[in-house]
């Protein structure tokens, strides 16, 4: 009979295992590709410490002051506007002004989702720089 040769096989690996570094690899880099868009996403970004610089801006630009009160109505730079008004006007006043500032005060008793919906109609309608003030209470004399 013939005698057959068997090959040895070693059990250690002659180099270094990548199929598992390749796996962690492109997991990592899949979850990227998935997370990169969240992080780039626009949104409404609100400036709070640049509030005194956007009250003392440009004295030739045109502001945009809006001021929401408690009851729900709103002030379009000292005048009493509707929402449906406010939409019509805020483009108008937004296309004169050059820095397209926005500064929206509030009553104390005024809930943020007003707010928000206040601050998404600046930003839909051009706003560039959305700054909120603090809302001041009635001193008690």
């Amino acid at each position: 009979m013939r005698k057959r040769k068997r090959l040895h096989f070693e059990s250690e690996p002659q180099g270094l295992i990548l199929n598992s570094l390749v796996d962690i690899a492109l997991s990592l880099v899949i979850g990227f590709i998935v997370t990169i868009p969240l992080f780039f996403e626009s949104g409404i970004f609100v400036n709070a410490p640049g509030v005194a610089q956007a009250a003392a801006g440009d004295v030739s630009d045109i502001k945009v002051n809006i001021h929401i009160l408690d009851n729900g109505t709103l002030m379009l730079n000292e005048e009493l506007v509707t929402y449906e008004r406010l939409e019509v006007l805020l483009p108008e006043l937004l296309a004169r002004s050059v820095q397209r500032k926005v500064i929206i005060s509030t009553d104390p008793g005024v809930t943020e989702g007003q707010v928000v919906e206040v601050l998404d109609l600046a930003k839909q309608k051009g706003a560039g720089e959305l700054a909120l003030l603090r809302s001041r209470r009635a001193s008690k004399e």
